[in-house]
């Protein structure tokens, strides 16, 4: 899907953990299943404030079974959020570490 991934060319090429948190930001605004809360999710509001933050997201997306039925839209949008959320909690690591990313 083209839109998903200039979202991915976005994080991939943040060059610091404020440009990840940004990008998740503007990410989760825009995809967030209507039905989703910020609380539901462990936000005050739909916004990446801090890299721990991205954390909680994560976990709480891929942890949490009213989200987790795939064979929905709401499912679906969810589990693409959740790895989108891996993948940023990733780039805060190899910005942390130095590392080198791996193309893919």
């Amino acid at each position: 899907m083209v839109r998903m991934d200039c979202w991915r060319h976005e994080l991939e090429t943040a060059a610091s953990e404020a440009e990840v948190m940004k990008c998740a930001t503007d990410y989760l605004r825009l995809w967030a299943p209507r039905g989703m809360t910020p609380v539901s999710i462990g936000l005050d509001e739909l916004k990446i404030r801090s890299t721990s933050d991205i954390e909680v997201v994560k976990r709480r997306l891929s942890d949490a079974p009213p989200f987790s039925d795939a064979g929905t839209r709401e499912g679906a949008h969810v589990r693409e959020l959740a790895e989108y959320f891996w993948r940023a909690a990733a780039r805060i690591g190899e910005l942390r570490g130095g590392r080198p990313r791996v193309a893919r």
